[in-house]
């Protein structure tokens, strides 16, 4: 074989192994490409995702839900603590008795002392004006029953509107029943406390009817 011919084959073996290359080299940056498209589209989702989420507005029952600066969770004797100033009324966080009471349905006034160490505990307490007419208290009452768990209803004096939800930094002050609020405030921040997963089943009811 001469020289000339020698050459033209190495050069064409040379230039077939340069094509295989190139197609190597195209087929790697394409699959880079598909894998750069790929991820920007799973970040772009978790981004939509979680914006959604933070602009998501609250539901109309829950706008006028009221959050106050969390106070801590000091327990105190309640026979000799000194007087503490809430940043709420009724308390939602802060010093309080080391033992809450039984969830449930009262008809004599819960102190913040005690009600506050349920709050904790993740009860929703229901406060209402002793004026407050005996149907809307009965339905109170009876959405309290339905609940079975982590739910206070009690009458109170000091109250700025006839009912007013309380949890955990949470205030709901309404101006009448209005069960699809209430049931809104319960589902958000019921068994959300602090000290979430302590049982606190309804076992008191003053009002006779359970």
């Amino acid at each position: 074989m001469s020289r000339g011919v020698q050459v033209d084959m190495n050069e064409g073996r040379q230039s077939k192994s340069a094509k295989r290359q190139q197609r190597r080299e195209a087929a790697r940056r394409a699959q880079r490409r598909r894998r750069l498209i790929v991820g920007v589209a799973a970040a772009a989702a978790v981004l939509a995702a979680v914006g959604f989420a933070v602009s998501r507005p609250e539901p109309i029952e829950l706008q006028a839900v009221e959050t106050f600066e969390d106070q801590g969770q000091e327990h105190v004797d309640p026979a000799t603590a000194p007087g503490f100033e809430y940043n709420s009324k009724p308390a939602t966080s802060g010093p309080h008795a080391p033992q809450p009471v039984p969830c449930g349905i009262y008809r004599q006034a819960v102190p913040d002392l005690l009600q506050v160490h349920n709050l904790e505990h993740g009860a929703v307490v229901i406060n209402y004006s002793p004026d407050l007419g005996e149907g809307a208290r009965s339905t109170l009452e009876e959405f309290a029953r339905s609940t079975a768990t982590h739910i206070l209803v009690a009458p109170r004096q000091d109250l700025d509107s006839p009912i007013v939800l309380t949890a955990w930094t949470r205030k709901l002050s309404l101006d009448e029943v209005d069960v699809a609020s209430i049931e809104a405030f319960y589902d958000r921040f019921a068994r959300r406390g602090p000290e979430r997963g302590i049982p606190c089943p309804f076992q008191t009811d003053e009002s006779g009817g359970g």
